[in-house]
C-alpha cells in the first residue's frame, strides 16, 4: 500500500463502520478543511499542519459522512470515528466554486465545517468519477436544509 488512499480502502472502511451503501460508494470524494488566510499569513506552513484536516466526504440520503484521513500517512485514520451529520441537524449548507475547487460549508449549531473539494485530485480516479454525483447530493442536502428552515 502506498501513500495514496485507494477506493478499495475507502469502501472497506465504510463497510467496517456500517456506512457502505450504493450512494456512499458513488459519492466518496477528497475534502479538506484549510486554515484561515489569517492563520496562513501568521503561521505559514505550520498552520497547515496544525489546522488543516483531510477527509473523505460521502453523502447519504439523510446524512453527511466525513471519514478522517491521517495527515502524514494519507490513509483513513482508524483512531478517529467517522463524523456523521444528519441533515436535520444542519442549520445551513453553503456551496460555491472557483476555477480550481468547490467550497462547501456545513453548519450545525456551533460546528462549522468549511470544506474545500478540489476538482482534480492526483492519482485518484475515484475522486473524479464521484465528484459530480457528490456535488449533486450536496445540492439536494442544501435544498432540504433550506426547506426545513423556512
Amino acid at each position: 500500500m502506498g501513500l495514496m488512499l485507494s477506493e478499495k480502502e475507502i469502501l472497506a472502511n465504510l463497510e467496517a463502520n456500517g456506512l457502505l451503501s450504493p450512494m456512499t460508494e458513488r459519492t466518496a470524494v477528497w475534502a479538506q478543511i484549510m486554515p484561515s488566510t489569517g492563520s496562513l499569513v501568521l503561521f505559514g506552513a505550520y498552520a497547515q499542519l496544525a489546522k488543516g484536516s483531510y477527509f473523505i466526504l460521502c453523502m447519504e440520503q439523510d446524512k453527511v459522512i466525513l471519514l478522517p484521513v491521517h495527515k502524514v500517512t494519507g490513509k483513513i485514520d482508524a483512531k478517529k470515528e467517522p463524523i456523521i451529520i444528519p441533515f436535520e441537524e444542519l442549520d445551513s449548507v453553503e456551496v460555491g466554486k472557483n476555477a480550481l475547487l468547490h467550497k462547501v460549508t456545513f453548519t450545525a449549531g456551533e460546528r462549522v465545517m468549511p470544506l474545500k473539494i478540489n476538482k482534480i485530485a492526483a492519482g485518484t480516479k475515484w475522486h473524479k468519477n464521484n465528484l459530480e454525483k457528490a456535488l449533486a447530493e450536496i445540492k439536494k442536502c442544501q435544498t432540504f436544509v433550506v426547506q426545513q428552515t423556512t
